[in-house]
């Protein structure tokens, strides 16, 4: 998947290609998603990439809150109260 989506072969995969790869995963995440997981998921002091390690841990961390999102959603909506939204979404990012 990582050397899929590495268009540039340069080992790191930027923005663009990041949206690419979740969008080919199922999860449509916007630019400012794509941007905010860059940052939070970037490890190796050049803020507009993921090296491979960032970019699974990325993966699996969109991936969880995606899946309890989607087994509780009709029509792409939710409603959460307050406490199960921090209950659902919470484990995924204190793990």
């Amino acid at each position: 998947m990582f050397q899929r989506f590495d268009r540039d072969r340069n080992g790191s995969i930027d923005s663009s290609e990041l949206g690419q790869a979740l969008n080919s995963l199922g999860f449509c995440v916007s630019p400012v998603i794509v941007n905010l997981l860059i940052s939070k998921f970037n490890k190796s002091g050049d803020r507009y990439s993921l090296q491979y390690d960032s970019f699974i841990e990325c993966c699996l961390t969109v991936r969880g809150p995606t899946e309890t999102f989607n087994a509780k959603a009709q029509g792409g909506k939710a409603t959460f109260g307050y406490e199960a939204f921090l209950m659902n979404v919470l484990p995924f990012i204190i793990a």
